[in-house]
């Protein structure tokens, strides 16, 4: 008797971390939804449209003039380069190559300078510290927050600027993100709303680090990672 009252109450102090690995993984699942659900949005709105624009104005040449031709074509080329622009982001939004390749810093920086131009604003990446060999784990994830947050920026902040940096000490990694946008009171923001938020949350969760938010109306926002670096 007693030793299955003993398996209860284990099973019942289980039972809340089972319910948060569940939680997590159904955020986790969610997230790579909504990932895949944009993806397909960017491919049929975006790709997609400009393919077909492309057939009609091909279809059309036969019915025009020499010179309209012309013009016609170097439209036509200049739709083609967009369309090379937007599958080497979407690439690079999937699979960083850079990240393999060169190493996390240098993936920041590019991924600050093209969200930059492609947002007309203004990102300044520093780092300091060792860069050294993260592990996969950690160099993606990291780029994964950061590329969730300015995300955000773009999307919701109204902001002019803003500030990216990474610290690696001996035994952490410190990332934070601040921008000069609009801000919004963390007090009246649920800790589950917004998907990209619980995103940043979860993968900072599973590296075993610390998240901490601050912003305030008109006032901005800061993000700040705190992630251990394990032997």
């Amino acid at each position: 008797m007693a030793d299955a009252k003993n398996s209860k109450n284990s099973g019942e102090k289980q039972n809340p971390r089972r319910r948060e690995s569940s939680r997590e993984l159904r955020s986790l699942i969610d997230g790579q939804e909504i990932e895949r659900q944009r993806l397909s949005r960017e491919l049929h709105d975006g790709i997609g449209q400009s393919l077909i624009a492309i057939r009609m104005q091909l279809d059309s040449l036969s019915f025009m003039e020499e010179q309209e031709i012309k013009d016609s074509l170097d439209k036509i080329q200049g739709r083609f380069d967009r369309i090379i622009d937007e599958i080497r982001r979407i690439s690079t939004d999937l699979a960083p190559a850079v990240l393999d390749e060169f190493g996390i810093v240098i993936a920041l920086r590019n991924l600050c300078l093209d969200t930059g131009e492609n947002a007309r604003l203004k990102i300044h990446f520093e780092f300091s510290g060792e860069a050294g060999n993260l592990g996969k784990k950690v160099a993606t994830y990291l780029y994964r927050i950061v590329q969730e947050a300015l995300h955000n920026i773009v999307k919701h902040a109204q902001a002019g600027e803003v500030w990216v940096r990474l610290d690696r000490e001996k035994e952490r990694i410190r990332l934070t993100v601040r921008d000069d946008g609009k801000g919004f009171d963390v007090k009246r923001y649920p800790s589950d709303s917004g998907h990209g938020l619980q995103n940043i949350r979860d993968r900072v969760k599973l590296l075993q680090g610390k998240l901490e938010l601050e912003s305030g109306t008109g006032k901005g926002t800061l993000v700040s990672v705190l992630i251990p670096l394990f032997p």
